[in-house]
């Protein structure tokens, strides 16, 4: 490799922190955490909507009588370095819920703030603060901020009770050619109360800059349930004879994005989300939109 191009572990941490400036998506690089005094918010918006569904065996199919699950959110994440190695985040939703069908149930939805998340993020690296890949452990509250409905009555905004989730992730930049990127995987386990079950998670993101304005984006995103989930899932509508049995959630999601950074520094992000598994959950895939910007 020429000595131009030789990637030092100081110079692939410092491209991926570059990189980092440029993309953002539903893990937000948790590997990394901010400079005191600096941070990151980005405004999301998504709409999923469709018949598609992942009975309680993991097949998949459509619900029956012509049913039909949708979803509109506004998410607000938004974190910020208290330290060189301590960084506060927050995460923010605003839903709107739907499901219908053609059975009697009909067209009913709920739409207020859901499952809200916030905590903190510590810088530990797997391999020293010189080596190239980065690292950080983080530990979320999760926050219901609406109130429980009569089951059947209509979907419900989110699980309905308090949680908890420890999250590892690392990540480091590479080159891919003549092409800078940089890949974050994280592992996490999410402990709920009442009647949800606890799950295992994994996200996997990377991106690379196609050009000084472009990065494209992928991502994969696996919920597992523990199997301790009770009762009937809220989420689905569940006095209507949906496929979705029980609150033991499985659920894989693959994501592509673009992003544009505006001559001022801001940037925009245009993707598409698609459920390829799961189980107990619907399969409805749509598009998303984001504006991020750094201070």
């Amino acid at each position: 490799m020429p000595a131009a191009h030789r990637a030092t572990p100081a110079r692939r941490a410092r491209l991926a922190l570059a990189l980092l400036a440029l993309a953002a998506g539903p893990c937000w690089a948790s590997a990394w955490v901010d400079e005191a005094g600096h941070g990151l918010v980005i405004l999301k918006a998504s709409h999923t909507d469709g018949g598609a569904v992942f009975n309680s065996h993991g097949q998949s199919g459509n619900f029956p009588d012509a049913g039909r699950s949708r979803q509109d959110q506004l998410n607000l994440y938004g974190e910020y370095g208290l330290s060189a190695d301590l960084t506060l985040v927050g995460n923010f939703y605003f839903s709107k819920v739907g499901y219908r069908n053609d059975s009697g149930y009909g067209d009913r939805h709920s739409s207020g703030w859901s499952d809200q998340e916030i905590g903190l993020r510590y810088r530990l690296d797997p391999d020293g603060r010189d080596g190239p890949w980065q690292g950080a452990l983080q530990l979320l509250a999760l926050v219901p901020a609406y109130a429980r409905q009569r089951d059947g009555e209509r979907p419900a905004l989110g699980q309905g009770d308090y949680g908890a989730e420890l999250r590892y992730s690392v990540g480091r930049g590479y080159r891919l050619g003549e092409h800078d990127g940089y890949v974050d995987l994280g592992t996490a386990v999410r402990l709920r109360g009442g009647d949800a079950s606890d799950e295992a998670r994994l996200d996997v993101s990377s991106g690379v800059a196609l050009a000084p304005r472009w990065m494209l984006i992928g991502e994969f995103n696996v919920i597992q349930s523990l199997g301790n989930g009770k009762g009937p899932n809220r989420i689905y509508a569940p006095g209507d004879n949906t496929p979705i049995r029980g609150n033991n959630l499985d659920f894989s999601k693959l994501q592509a994005s673009v992003l544009y950074t505006l001559p001022g520094g801001s940037q925009l992000q245009l993707g598409y989300q698609q459920p390829v598994a799961g189980r107990n959950t619907g399969g409805a895939g749509g598009p998303f939109v984001a504006a991020w910007w750094r201070f």
